[in-house]
């Protein structure tokens, strides 16, 4: 094992129970999808509007620190029922997290088996007007996530659902850099929403200030990324021309929430 892989692992299994602040919080993320911990439920369907639309434009930006997708010259995509109740989610980016090896990178993780990569797509509660007032709401933000996993050995075929995203990423190495990709990037996103079920818990973001504002829903099915591809994100740059090797949160405590799992006749 390289010496960078332990350090990173030392790092993805240190917990922390407070925030920046050094206040004491109990719904932060990301968390270990336990058995033990989850319940099944039966919710109302899940609603998914114009995530596949080939209208307007999708920008792909480095920002130093991941890759954001962001939509304009469209209607936006939204998402309600489920978990969310009667409220709309609207769509803010796309932004992925991964780690320096396959076996090591996404976020959370299912009963302790780790991914190599998670996309995660931010919305904002429309009920309070504005995203900056969404940030210390406890159903402000919803975030929709999809764990991804590098299949096989090096030169085995690319995931053709990814690669609109993966196959123009060399153009934007540098941080800060932008580039147009096809508005219907992310039809990827289908597979998955065919799936049996998926994981819902409340808890925080994963990046600073780690406000508990989310409500994590995360698909139970896992895309299949190719070698090539994940190695496309690695080799941007960040601010310092160095590779962005790794880019996502240690695990945290559950402290006593319940994970949620929603069963196969609430998915829609």
């Amino acid at each position: 094992m390289s010496k960078e892989k332990r350090k990173y692992i030392a790092t993805k299994t240190t917990i922390l129970s407070t925030s920046s602040s050094g206040l004491p919080k109990w719904r932060q993320s990301p968390i270990n999808l336990c058995r033990t911990a989850t319940w099944s439920k039966q919710f109302p369907p899940l609603y998914m509007t114009n995530y596949w639309s080939n209208e307007g434009t999708a920008t792909m930006t480095n920002t130093g620190k991941t890759v954001s997708i962001e939509f304009s010259d469209r209607t936006l995509p939204t998402m309600r029922g489920g978990p969310l109740n009667k409220d709309v989610f609207q769509f803010v980016n796309v932004e992925f997290r991964w780690g320096p090896e396959d076996s090591l990178g996404a976020e959370h993780s299912i009963n302790g088996i780790w991914y190599s990569m998670e996309a995660q797509i931010m919305h904002w509660n429309t009920r309070y007007g504005s995203i900056e007032k969404c940030f210390d709401k406890p159903d402000g933000i919803a975030v929709l996530s999809y764990l991804m996993q590098v299949v096989g050995c090096p030169g085995i075929p690319d995931n053709p659902s990814l690669t609109k995203i993966t196959d123009n990423l060399t153009s934007i190495k540098r941080m800060g850099s932008s580039s147009k990709i096809p508005p219907d990037c992310l039809l990827w996103m289908l597979e998955a929403c065919r799936a049996h079920g998926y994981y819902t818990y409340p808890g925080s973001l994963t990046v600073p200030p780690y406000s508990e504002c989310v409500i994590w829903i995360i698909s139970s099915t896992i895309t299949k990324i190719s070698a090539r591809q994940i190695d496309a994100f690695r080799n941007l740059y960040d601010g310092k021309w160095k590779n962005i090797s790794g880019n996502c949160r240690q695990q945290q405590n559950l402290h006593r929430r319940r994970i949620l799992f929603a069963t196969d006749t609430a998915v829609t």
